[in-house]
């Protein structure tokens, strides 16, 4: 399977990523990276816990989303949140 690197340059140019602002306070494109290593894929609208729960029991390894991490614009990392990026 192709690497991080590659599997963002593709998906950010098949979507025209830099010809699109982002939404305000959104980030657009890549929002946690990994080792470089893809070995297995998933998609959904939102980047829940429960969604990234569900990629890891899955062995997903790079998860792409509709609504990332920072859609609602900056939060604090605490509570939920925090136990979401802790997986």
């Amino acid at each position: 399977m192709a690497g991080l690197s590659q599997i963002v340059s593709y998906v950010d140019e098949h979507l025209g990523i830099r010809e699109i602002d982002d939404w305000p306070n959104a980030l657009n494109g890549l929002q946690v990276e990994n080792s470089g290593a893809v070995t297995k894929m998933g998609a959904a609208v939102d980047a829940s816990t429960r969604t990234i729960e569900s990629a890891i029991a899955l062995g997903v390894n790079l998860l792409i989303v509709h609504h990332g991490l920072f859609w609602p614009g900056l939060q604090p990392i605490s509570g939920g949140r925090r136990r979401m990026f802790e997986q």
